[in-house]
């Protein structure tokens, strides 16, 4: 054997058991040494072992109490919502369409506010009774409606009056008239306004059969409240008597003053006059006072205590003055 072979033996013998575990290792002679080697721990290794086995053993810990178990609280019952519920929304505030050619719902066509927009309302009617019996017989009916509409550019009044009164030998009084009046408020002002007005009167016993009057202009309200409300007007127009002696259009002008006072909740007095000079100095002229003095009562209703006097210049053989005076019941609605 060279001394090449013999180092390569060597060296083939110090790598052999190299990957294998201890059993799988070839039987050797091995020295006590390597095996203590693997077996017994390094001398500073022992050491730390030995303090760790000498420490004083951990305290016990103590035992835990049994829990006691809680009555379970009572959870309010939820309201299950259906799955197909929506959130509310709050309605579209629609356009105001009413009125003026635009659509309304069905049945509504009839109504004023379709043609000309929506507005306030306020209508009345009245109702007198008088009679006598005995040495003289007599009796007295007296009926009226007045109607007032306040819209946004117009305002619309109406009154209608019929008087009827007779005793043993007949008719004593019968009379009846319409009047009516739309008025314009000028944007420029809110008391200044434009007015339209047109009166139809008949008395069986006048010198005429009917008289029709129109005339318009001009109002201002100098005095406004909400107690008291005061209105002069200026205008012109004419007036025309069917069945008189007096023939043909009278143009005349006309002058008025309509004040009216809420004196408590309850109680009001109201007085118009209305003046009517012919153009002419020969064709005279005309007025009418209106006073009227109204108690408020329950569920719509009032006491009404009125007077009017109508005068004309011209009566034609008649007397000049015609004096009416009342005392009525008045519904509103």
């Amino acid at each position: 054997m060279t001394l090449a072979s013999h180092s390569r033996a060597s060296e083939n013998a110090s790598f052999d058991g190299i990957g294998l575990s201890y059993f799988e290792q070839t039987a050797g002679e091995k020295s006590d040494t390597e095996f203590v080697h693997y077996l017994m721990p390094d001398d500073e290794l022992q050491s730390s072992l030995t303090s760790v086995l000498e420490l004083p053993p951990l305290p016990e810990l103590p035992t835990p109490k049994p829990e006691v178990e809680k009555p379970a609280e009572a959870k309010p019952e939820e309201v299950e919502k259906p799955k197909d519920a929506k959130k509310e929304e709050k309605p579209e505030e629609e356009e105001d369409t009413y009125g003026y050619f635009e659509y309304v719902p069905y049945g509504q066509y009839y109504h004023v506010d379709y043609w000309f927009g929506k507005a306030t309302w306020k209508n009345s009617a009245e109702l007198g009774l008088n009679g006598q019996t005995g040495n003289t017989e007599s009796n007295s009916l007296r009926v009226g409606a007045k109607i007032k509409r306040e819209g946004v550019a117009t305002i619309f009044s109406a009154d209608i009056r019929h008087l009827r009164t007779s005793d043993k030998d007949g008719l004593t009084q019968n009379n009846a008239y319409v009047k009516h009046k739309l008025e314009w408020p000028l944007k420029i002002h809110e008391r200044w306004s434009l007015f339209e007005k047109t009166d139809i009167e008949y008395d069986a016993f006048k010198a005429f059969d009917m008289r029709l009057v129109f005339n318009g202009g001009v109002s201002y309200k100098p005095y406004k409240t909400d107690a008291t409300d005061w209105t002069l007007s200026v205008g012109s127009g004419f007036s025309q008597e069917y069945g008189s002696p007096q023939k043909g259009i009278i143009p005349e002008a006309t002058l008025g003053s309509d004040f009216s006072h809420q004196i408590t909740e309850k109680q009001s007095f109201q007085i118009k006059f209305e003046f009517f000079p012919a153009f002419e100095a020969d064709q005279g002229y005309r007025h009418v006072t209106d006073a009227s003095y109204t108690i408020a009562l329950d569920h719509g209703l009032s006491l009404k205590l009125s007077a009017e006097d109508r005068y004309d210049s011209t009566p034609n053989n008649r007397k000049r003055n015609d004096l009416d005076y009342a005392c009525l019941l008045i519904w509103q609605f």
